[in-house]
Formats: structure tokens, C-alpha cells, sequence
């Protein structure tokens, strides 16, 4: 489904026919405390993230596109933790990967990767967005805009090759969908599940919002040098030290 021509209308069909929650299951309790309809925003972050990475003209193969598709349909059940019968909570993503999807560690380390690194990445454009008055303001109370070169780098250095993929899944964070389901305050669910079939959060208006920060973002990294920085060797090593 994932390697298909069309994922997201495969996922969107799913979620319209009330077979998401089938498909893509959740380990119970945490199933009935959700219910069925949780489908909606997860689609709705999906398609947000798809047609960013196209209008940005990212080229991945299959396993890249499957590792971005997955990370932002599951963006909205990240704040969810997993109790086992035995042995400690683990996040219900990785649960859901392993139990329902049956698919490999692998995607479940990148898709915790990517959704971390998407909210990292979307701080660091808020400091881009905020700029030297921010900065002005921070210095009069004694403290320091943030870094954004270390920001971006760190992030860089743990996706190493697949950094842009957490480009493109960076603005997806910010929409009312990507809200974390099952958390007290949460709102998203109500919203995306409206927006599901390409309303609100779909519309072309929104696509440009969320394509020009994914620009910036592009645009931030190449500007610092900072496109390759996951090859670089450190300047120390423990034997120096």
C-alpha cells in the first residue's frame, strides 16, 4: 500500500470505508479509548506531508517514501504510551508498527526519528521567523536567542542522509491535525477529522503555508553549510581529550 502509486488516497479510502482502526490498530486499552474515528487526522497529516515533499521536489526512493508517509500519518498518536502485560510503557506508534503493520524496527526507529525531528525543526524556524528582535529581547532579560545553526546541525547529524525528509514533515507539526490524540488539552481530532477528505488544513492556501517554511527551512541549512555536516569528523576525539 505504502509502495503503491497512490498511498495516501489508499490510506484515505481506508479511512472512509471505517477500516483505518483495522488496519492500523492500536494495542487496548488504548483502542477503546479512542475509538474508531482517529483515522481522520492521521490521513489529513499524511496527505499534508505527501504534498509537501512533492512540491518541494524531493526525490526518495521507496523506503524514504515510506518512512516520511508513515512518520505523518502517525504524528497525531505520538503522545500515546503502550503498557505491556510485562516490562516497561513503550510508545502505542511502536506498538502499532510492529503488532498491526508487522513491519520492521527499522521503521519504527525512523518514524520516531522523523516526528522528533519535525518538532525540533520547527523551532528552529520559529527563531529563524522571530530574527534579531527576538533576540534583542532575550539579551535584555539576562538571556540568548537560540542558536540556529546547532539547531539545524543536530538535527542534520541524527537524520544523516534523510534530513529532509524531516524538512518536509516539519510544518505538518504545526496544523490542528498533527495535535497529540488521547493527551488532556488535545484538539486536533475534532478539527482533522473534518478536514480528512482535502478541506481546512488541505486547502491550497494552507499547502503554500507550509511549502514557503519548508523553503526557508531548505534554505537556512544551505545558507550555514550545513547540508552534508552529517559527514563531517568531530575536531576531538577521546584520545585527544
Amino acid at each position: 500500500m505504502f509502495n503503491g502509486p497512490a498511498p495516501v488516497e489508499a490510506v484515505r479510502l481506508l479511512h472512509r470505508l471505517g477500516l483505518f482502526p483495522t488496519v492500523f490498530a492500536l494495542p487496548p486499552p488504548l483502542d477503546a479509548r479512542l475509538g474508531t474515528g482517529y483515522g481522520g487526522p492521521c490521513v489529513t497529516t499524511m496527505a499534508a506531508a505527501d504534498a509537501n515533499a512533492r512540491a518541494l521536489g524531493l526525490e526518495m526512493d521507496k523506503e524514504e517514501r515510506r518512512f516520511l508517509l508513515l512518520a505523518a500519518l502517525l504524528l497525531p498518536l505520538r503522545g500515546l504510551q503502550h503498557q505491556p502485560p510485562k516490562g516497561k510503557p513503550v510508545p502505542a506508534t511502536a506498538a502499532l508498527i510492529r503488532d498491526a503493520l508487522k513491519w520492521r524496527v527499522k521503521d519504527i526507529e525512523m518514524s520516531a526519528a522523523l516526528a522528533e525531528a519535525a518538532v525540533e525543526l520547527a523551532a528552529a524556524h520559529a527563531v529563524l521567523v522571530k530574527g534579531a528582535a527576538e533576540g534583542q529581547a532575550a539579551a535584555a532579560d539576562g538571556g540568548a536567542e537560540p542558536d540556529v545553526r546547532i539547531m539545524l546541525g543536530q538535527v542534520i547529524r541524527k537524520l544523516k542522509q534523510h534530513w529532509k525528509l524531516g524538512v518536509a514533515l516539519a510544518p505538518v507539526v504545526l496544523t490542528h491535525a498533527a495535535e497529540p490524540l488521547g493527551v488532556a488539552g488535545g484538539s486536533g481530532a475534532v478539527a482533522a477529522a473534518e478536514t480528512a477528505d482535502g478541506e481546512g488544513e488541505l486547502s491550497a492556501a494552507a499547502e503554500e503555508a507550509r511549502l514557503e517554511m519548508a523553503r526557508a527551512l531548505l534554505a537556512a541549512v544551505e545558507a550555514y553549510g550545513l547540508s552534508e555536516c552529517w559527514t563531517w569528523k568531530p575536531l576531538m576525539d577521546g584520545k585527544v581529550m
